[in-house]
């Protein structure tokens, strides 16, 4: 059998701080561009890398020396 736990929620849960009592988070807390520029970066050496075997087949395959 369900119950609904509407009313018997506490309202002092993290889900809703208390307004005086907020943690102000810095930009880049906020923003995570730490994350965002190690993704760009990796993602950048992956292409570079799918390039490099795409040539290298590219060549084998028209025997260019």
């Amino acid at each position: 059998m369900q119950t609904s736990t509407f009313g018997l929620r506490n309202r002092t849960t993290e889900n809703s701080p208390d307004p005086w009592n907020v943690k102000r988070q810095s930009f880049f807390d906020a923003h995570r561009l730490g994350e965002i520029v190690r993704g760009l970066v990796f993602s950048s050496v992956l292409w570079g890398l799918l390039a490099v075997g795409v040539y290298t087949v590219y060549a084998m395959v028209l025997g260019v020396r």
